[in-house]
């Protein structure tokens, strides 16, 4: 029963019947994985769709250097590989639980079948995967002109505009993630991204205390972006 309630919840799953989601649960199980592990690499085949039930899942790039691209951050209610589910084919990302991480795994042949069959799951596919598609075009134009400064600029405006509170005339968050995971997101090294901190900190456009960024002033920050490209 928790299965098919957990099952309910998936944005993609909501509009099948009592009898579909029953008997999607029939072949879905969840799995459990720590801190750290890893998922599914890329270039494996895909014989499951997967979803976030509990956690946080890293989805990534490695080049053969070894440096890693971060491509999202996936929580609870996100499926993960729709594309490699729907056509049968290979990952094209590789996976980490980046905390403690419950996933069901739902067998591929079967939501292929439910898709072909259920024209509102299809189309929810359709939307989740035009969203990702559109991540991934702002993805490849920071990358290909910005620089590190203005990645890393874009990226703090970003969080403050999405997970900021209000602090005087500016906004604070939360950093969420450490200079290496930020390297690995804005496509550089830990060292450009500890160096650059130090110097949005020292112009005035951010204040620091600890993980905890200020922004005194979004308008000037945000007049830093263009100069960047």
């Amino acid at each position: 029963m928790d299965l098919l309630a957990t099952l309910r919840r998936v944005p993609l799953l909501h509009e099948l019947t009592e009898a579909e989601v029953r008997l999607l649960a029939e072949r879905t199980f969840q799995q459990r994985y720590e801190a750290g592990a890893l998922i599914f690499s890329e270039g494996e085949v895909c014989r499951e769709l997967l979803v976030v039930e509990s956690g946080s899942v890293k989805l990534f790039k490695t080049a053969r250097n070894g440096r890693e691209q971060l491509i999202s951050i996936e929580r609870s209610g996100a499926a993960l590989a729709e594309t490699a589910a729907l056509d049968a084919g290979r990952y094209s990302l590789t996976a980490c639980a980046e905390s403690v991480v419950v996933l069901l795994r739902l067998n591929a042949e079967l939501f292929r079948t439910i898709c072909a069959q259920n024209p509102q799951v299809a189309g929810k596919v359709i939307k989740v995967l035009a969203h990702r598609l559109r991540h991934l075009d702002a993805l490849v134009e920071e990358l290909s002109f910005s620089t590190v400064r203005g990645r890393l600029i874009a990226y703090l405006l970003r969080e403050a505009r999405g997970n900021g509170k209000p602090a005087g005339k500016g906004m604070q968050f939360e950093l969420r993630e450490n200079n290496e995971e930020l390297a690995a997101r804005l496509g550089t090294v830990r060292e450009l991204i500890s160096r650059n901190l130090g110097r949005l900190h020292g112009d005035g456009l951010i204040q620091m205390q600890r993980r905890t960024v200020i922004v005194p002033d979004i308008q000037r920050l945000e007049s830093e972006v263009d100069s960047e490209h």
